[in-house]
């Protein structure tokens, strides 16, 4: 396991004066507290797909996305984790 799981459910009432706001509870899932930083909620598919790359024995996890993407971010940091190469 990666990620610092299960991440806490916060309550969120982000408008006070509506009257909705009285009768429903709004809750916030707190995946940026999962324990890397980098991926927030990239964590969660993250360790499946990386456990399987491991229980493949792979060496290196190839990935693809955009010049500034969090995703690649993520992969990189995690397969480094792992002890394996990361080709973006």
């Amino acid at each position: 396991q990666m990620g610092h799981f299960p991440t806490p459910l916060v309550r969120w009432n982000p408008f006070p004066d509506l009257p909705a706001s009285k009768t429903r509870e709004f809750f916030l899932k707190r995946d940026d507290l999962s324990g890397m930083e980098l991926s927030g909620n990239k964590i969660r598919k993250l360790e499946f797909l990386l456990a399987d790359a491991v229980a493949s024995n792979a060496d290196c996890i190839v990935t693809c996305g955009g010049l500034q993407s969090n995703h690649c971010r993520a992969v990189a940091v995690a397969a480094r984790t792992l002890g394996m190469d990361s080709h973006l």
